[in-house]
């Protein structure tokens, strides 16, 4: 029996191949892949995965599976995994580990057991894996990150085999980061709150590509947006796109809804976090769950309101924070909004994942290095006359 560690093994049966087969078919470029890579001998090809386990990378999976890889899968993220895609994985003999409501240590406990799964190659969404096994011998060959946390992270240590950065092509950066997070992000936040945005301030930290379609989509939802950043040139672009640009401080006071976007950590702080507009709701939309001050905040008074939804108390001010700092459109739990959007992802690492175990040319030297143009080409014209065709 294989191992793993999973909420509920029963839940395997809310997924039925009727759900699989319409996924297949409004996911068609990852449909491809995953066709072709099933049909391939990749037995003795060892792959850790470590990212948010949710039902579109199933096909995936399967897939590997299918061509003789082993695979051993831990969750991202304390707050996205969604436990009926985990239980059926397993059913198919997956390794899993992760859960949705982890605690800070069973998430690092869950780290651990993926870093003894013997891996010849990695596909991360953090960095927190690529970094626990820069010490394990023999090398891992080759790894893919999807992340500016990641990305973040990885930069203060020396990596002494190659790492496929796809958080900055063109298909991540222009397109998921740019659009579909913000197309994401304020559904659930309505699905949550029952709130909509007209009239309201929205503060947006961080104007990277992320949080430029945060505050595009609030714009055309209603929203009177702000933007705070540290770097001029994005403020400058903020006012272009029509944001007022205000220091952290000035809208932490006056903003009814506060979203973090910078893939780095502490970013609203224990003096930050006292300065909030009454009542003001704040909650993240980058990878980490740390950019808030969560291990500070938790030991405030605290309650919940609802599901997703606490009030804490905090000298003169009060506050209410979504998903626990998760990131919003993916922890809640509710399901993915625009599934179909994430084919172009899912075809990226699938490919990727192809191309590493085919071998990684010699000539590529170890560290960060741009996951390889010519894949990513194949997936955009791929789509362009997979698209052009319905």
């Amino acid at each position: 029996m294989i191992s793993s560690k999973i909420k509920n093994p029963k839940l395997a049966a809310q997924i039925d191949e009727g759900q699989l087969t319409w996924y297949r078919y409004i996911a068609p470029i990852t449909e491809h892949y995953c066709c072709q890579i099933a049909s391939r001998d990749y037995r003795g090809k060892r792959l850790a995965y470590w990212g948010h386990i949710k039902f579109n990378i199933i096909p995936m999976m399967l897939a590997l599976k299918k061509s003789g890889a082993e695979i051993a899968i831990g969750a991202c993220n304390v707050e996205s995994t969604d436990d009926a895609t985990s239980a059926y994985l397993v059913s198919k003999e997956i390794s899993v580990y992760g859960w949705q409501g982890m605690s800070q240590l069973e998430y690092q406990e869950n780290l651990a057991l993926v870093r003894s799964f013997q891996a010849d190659y990695l596909c991360d969404m953090g960095g927190e894996l690529i970094v626990a096994y820069l010490d394990k011998t023999p090398l891992v060959k080759g790894a893919l990150e999807a992340t500016t946390s990641g990305l973040n992270l990885l930069k203060n240590h020396q990596i002494p085999f190659p790492v496929f950065d796809w958080n900055s092509i063109p298909l991540k950066d222009r397109l998921e980061n740019r659009f579909h997070v913000g197309d994401g992000v304020w559904p659930a936040f309505s699905h949550v709150t029952g709130m909509g945005l007209f009239g309201r301030r929205v503060l947006v930290i961080g104007y990277g590509p992320v949080g430029k379609g945060i505050a595009e989509r609030a714009r055309n939802l209603g929203a009177i947006v702000s933007v705070a950043d540290i770097n001029p040139i994005r403020l400058l672009e903020a006012r272009y796109h029509g944001c007022e640009t205000v220091t952290l401080e000035e809208g932490l006071t006056c903003c009814h809804i506060i979203v973090t976007a910078t893939g780095f950590e502490g970013v609203l702080s224990k003096k930050h976090l006292c300065q909030v507009r009454p009542g003001a709701i704040l909650f993240n939309a980058g990878h980490s769950n740390r950019e808030i001050d969560i291990d500070w905040l938790y030991h405030q008074p605290h309650q919940g309101m609802k599901a997703h939804i606490e009030q804490f108390n905090i000298g003169q001010t009060h506050l209410f924070l979504l998903a626990k700092g998760s990131l919003l459109n993916l922890a809640t739990g509710i399901g993915l909004h625009g599934v179909d959007l994430f084919d172009h992802y899912t075809a990226v690492m699938l490919l990727g994942i192809a191309w590493m175990f085919d071998g990684i040319p010699d000539n590529i030297l170890p560290g960060l290095q741009l996951y390889p143009a010519h894949l990513e080409r194949e997936i955009a014209e791929l789509s362009i006359n997979i698209h052009s065709k319905g």
